[in-house]
């Protein structure tokens, strides 16, 4: 156990709410009843007649040329989701403050609330001025007329799911002294400061951002929230540390959750397994307000719609649509599961059709060379890569037991790159990532580079939290990106030191350690296809009680490049594993007919216990390195793409019908 997770193991973790300044003001948000509806009078807190700002999207070029409506830090006219913050009160007892968020008065005109995708379709804008729901149209790919033999349909669905972090969202704002300091759980100290500064027209040197300790996130913590910038205001005017922590009740209903997509599609091929073409429409449910990302998760899934197979042919529609409901917002793997299960059960649909092993169907369909898909992506041969993992999970027995297969890849969200800040004082190596951990493990990475690059023992190495006075410039964390992006910034910014310290005559370790050094390094990068990563996953299910499918063992044997820490890979793996395993059982985030999520509880929203685990039988390979000098490849989303498709798969083996939405229809049991 190293010093990082001894701190935590004993209780000396500084999370958000272990944040406490002297005068603090707790801030409670108060929030819409209703999906739908008109605001007819808010009496009480601050309103949008005082706070009138909208949140930001990452790419304001896209927001002001194209046709998507940006969430309010305040509703003002009417609400459009469940918990839409409506109203913000304060006090310097949080107990008190939360007893004043009761004596707001709202009332409201309800209004009929939008709640599928199909009604998003037929229904009037839930927005005014607009002329339907459709937030963005997509074409990816070509046209084509398919003269295939073999033509098959199918409809897809995967339900909303919550990240569900065992930390909530949180923050601390304090203007002092002409600047605004943040406190903040996040995934990047960046977008937080990036964000605000446009929003509150703040000067971006006049912000300073520091992650706590951060108890997880799953993509919900790399979004400007609306309670992040009504804290930072009231900080300002009030010029008092604010200080905001989220409910679980708050997390449900208004954290931004991931998927909530559909797909209708169609393969075509011949009678010996040989895909001609797929195409179809993809809908993405992006809730009541867009951004870049949601705006534009369509084309991202129908970018890899093809995974690793060679396909020809290849004709995606794709639509984001409005509803009543919270925004989405990235879940582990954001896109990338979606793609790898539409695009798996389908070829096992097509498989069964002709009566062949899904095995063999997928073998015939992998490229041994280099290939280009019609939607642009670009895919290094895998077939020595599978034809190796069948062997070596042994599919042979797997078989014998039903197993479900799934063949995949893991595109890592490397464009931009990242950056490393290294500091040595007072016989210490401090550490600085633009991409920082949140239970990730980086600091594991981290060490090893360091003794690699400098020969600095590991204990020497301490990994700091995000800070954006320590280190200017960066990124973030999500997308499988930072064990590529960052480890690249930081071996390069190692270098950058050892060639300091040796033009000064320090060329041993302990004279190393005995200066004072610094060294950054920022590294600007984009998608190589060596960086994209293969996986097969297989899943074995059975029936509990009687009536319960459960799925008891499951394999991955994954690509992942240069293993820097075989403690951090497997740790993710396993844990995307059984989220993924979980999204096929029961995990989803379901409303009822007013709008209303219906989980009031963490338990309640379907996540998976220690005892829901299955046997885990994970094998690691490097099928190539990365063009990078470290050679890592991306693995954190990993587990989420593999063991959705392979699970549905091991219990349609078992029920013998058909598994095509998630999480799993009990009306198939019966």
């Amino acid at each position: 156990m190293n010093e990082r997770t001894e701190k935590f193991f004993k209780g000396k973790g500084s999370f958000v709410d272990d944040i406490n300044f002297p005068d603090m003001l707790y801030l409670e948000i108060v929030r819409s009843t209703k999906a739908h509806a008109k605001l007819l009078k808010v009496k009480g807190g601050l309103t949008a007649d005082a706070l009138d700002l909208t949140l930001v999207s990452t790419g304001e070029s896209y927001r002001k040329g194209k046709n998507y409506e940006v969430e309010p830090v305040l509703a003002k006219e009417k609400v459009l989701y469940y918990g839409q913050p409506v109203s913000a009160v304060y006090d310097k007892d949080k107990y008190k403050a939360k007893d004043l968020a009761e004596t707001v008065e709202i009332s409201y005109e309800e209004l009929k609330p939008i709640l599928t995708i199909e009604d998003s379709l037929s229904s009037e804008p839930i927005h005014e001025g607009r002329k339907d729901n459709i937030v963005s149209r997509f074409e990816v790919g070509k046209k084509f007329s398919p003269e295939s033999k073999i033509k098959l349909s199918d409809e897809l669905f995967m339900e909303r799911v919550l990240p569900n972090p065992l930390e909530t969202r949180g923050i601390v704002a304090f203007y002092n002294s002409g600047k605004l300091n943040v406190w903040i759980s996040t995934q990047s100290v960046y977008s937080i400061k990036n964000g605000l500064s446009r929003i509150l027209g703040l000067n971006p040197a006049d912000i300073n951002v520091y992650q706590t300790d951060t108890g997880g996130a799953f993509g919900s913590k790399s979004a400007v929230y609306p309670e992040y910038v009504i804290a930072s205001y009231l900080s300002i005017k009030t010029k008092k540390p604010v200080k905001w922590i989220e409910s679980r009740e708050e997390h449900i209903s208004s954290t931004r959750p991931g998927r909530g997509v559909k797909a209708q599609l169609k393969i075509y091929g011949d009678e010996k397994g040989k895909i001609d073409g797929i195409e179809g429409k993809i809908f993405v449910d992006v809730g009541a307000y867009a951004d870049d990302l949601s705006s534009t998760s369509p084309s991202w899934i129908g970018y890899q719609i093809t995974g690793p197979y060679m396909i020809e042919n290849v004709f995606i529609e794709g639509y984001s649509v409005y509803t009543n409901k919270a925004p989405l917002g990235p879940y582990r793997g954001a896109g990338r599961p979606e793609a790898a299960f539409f695009m798996e059960r389908m070829i096992d649909l097509y498989a069964d059709h002709l009566g062949l092993d899904p095995v063999d169907v997928r073998l015939k369909n992998l490229p041994e060379k280099e290939f280009i898909s019609p939607t642009g992506l670009k895919v290094l041969p895998s077939k020595a890569f599978f034809e190796d993992g069948i062997k070596k999970i042994n599919y042979a027995e797997l078989k014998k037991k039903n197993a479900g297969i799934s063949f995949g890849i893991l595109i890592p969200a490397v464009d931009g790159g990242e950056s490393a800040k290294i500091k040595v004082e007072n016989g210490t190596v401090k550490v600085w990532l633009g991409g920082n951990a949140h239970w990730q493990r980086h600091e594991l990475f981290v060490k090893r580079i360091i003794k690699e690059v400098l020969g600095i023992p590991e204990d020497k190495v301490v990994l700091m939290n995000g800070n954006t006075s320590e280190l200017e410039k960066g990124i973030g964390t999500w997308g499988s990106r930072s064990a590529i992006t960052a480890g690249y910034a930081l071996y390069k910014a190692a270098l950058a030191l050892k060639e300091k310290a040796e033009k000064i005559g320090l060329k041993e370790p302990q004279q190393v350690l005995s200066s004072e050094l610094s060294s950054e390094y920022y590294e600007n990068m984009q998608l190589d296809p060596s960086m994209i990563s293969f996986l097969l996953t297989a899943a074995v299910a059975e029936i509990e009680d009687g009536i319960k499918p459960v799925i008891k063992e499951i394999w991955a044997y994954y690509d992942v490049g240069e293993p820097l820490s075989l403690e951090a890979i497997y740790g993710q793996i396993t844990g995307g594993l059984l989220m993924g395993v979980q999204e096929v059982l029961t995990e989803a985030l379901k409303y009822d007919e007013n709008g209303k999520p219906v989980p009031e509880t963490l338990s309640a929203t379907g996540i998976a216990y220690s005892i829901n685990a299955p046997k885990y039988n994970v094998q690691i390979t490097s099928f190539g390195r990365s063009n990078t000098p470290h050679g890592a490849k991306g693995v954190g989303e990993a587990g989420t793409i593999g063991a959705p498709p392979a699970s549905a798969r091991a219990i349609e083996n078992l029920i013998k019908k058909r598994v095509n939405r998630l999480p799993l229809n009990l009306d198939l049991l019966t």
